[in-house]
């Protein structure tokens, strides 16, 4: 129980309760407007400077806001792009062609390479029948008469007249007919590898890259590289509609649904 000397002393204690109340009044009052603001900026999505208390999980919250950036980043750039329609069919075609191109070339190459084989052995076995000297060169006649040396050059008379004939030996022109032959698949069989380095190659990287992909533009430079550049070897395995023209194979490519 509180005893009060003088009436003095009673007015003082009494003023000093009043005023610490109207202090934590005004505190709370205060403390109350805060967190009404802050909620309304939580319902809004904007930033306060201070941690979301009150929709932590909601759309503005901080974990949000954070998870939506997360998101966002794991979504790669191409990924982000293949969004758009345009893009996409664009992508997609490319994507057809290039495989295409690819199966293509690996068959071109497959088929090149068992034909250079044949070559090769035919030309070896018109060596292997050709007549000698005595040192051992090969010589050859051809169609006018003269007798040749596999380098063209013709045989002096003098050794013409040690040569035993059998009568099946190749001509000159069989030979060259061989050598042709070869040189021409090994010509082809090196245009379709540089096709595939230097095109194809450069091309799967461009399209398979999923934080730097190609442009619409880049898109038709890849598509028209493609066509432009593809060896007679192998527009012969292409399917028929992937090797038109780079317009009509353009319209013709079916649009494959990427990870189907």
């Amino acid at each position: 129980m509180l005893v009060f000397t003088n009436l003095h002393q009673k007015h003082a204690f009494w003023y000093n309760i009043c005023v610490e109340i109207t202090k934590d009044q005004r505190e709370l009052a205060a403390a109350r407007r805060r967190e009404f603001d802050d909620l309304q900026n939580e319902i809004a999505g904007r930033e306060t400077g201070r941690r979301a208390r009150f929709l932590k999980d909601g759309a503005g919250s901080d974990s949000e806001k954070k998870k939506k950036r997360e998101e966002q980043q794991a979504l790669t750039r191409l990924a982000q792009l293949l969004n758009d329609p345009v893009y996409r069919a664009k992508y997609d075609s490319v994507v057809h062609l290039l495989a295409e191109a690819e199966r293509a070339t690996e068959t071109a190459i497959a088929r090149i390479t068992d034909q250079i084989r044949a070559a090769e052995a035919d030309l070896n076995d018109i060596m292997e029948r050709a007549a000698r000297l005595p040192d051992g060169t090969r010589v050859y006649r051809d169609a006018e008469g003269f007798v040749r040396r596999e380098d063209g050059s013709v045989v002096e008379d003098y050794l013409v007249d040690t040569i035993i004939w059998t009568g099946d030996e190749p001509s000159f022109e069989d030979l060259q007919s061989a050598k042709t032959q070869l040189d021409g698949l090994q010509a082809a069989l090196d245009d379709v590898q540089g096709y595939q380095y230097d095109i194809l190659g450069p091309a799967r990287d461009e399209i398979s890259d999923p934080d730097d992909p190609p442009s619409l533009s880049d898109l038709d430079d890849i598509e028209n590289a493609i066509q432009s550049q593809m060896p007679k070897a192998v527009q012969e395995q292409m399917p028929q509609t992937s090797a038109a023209t780079p317009e009509v194979a353009t319209q013709s490519i079916g649009l494959p649904k990427l990870g189907g």
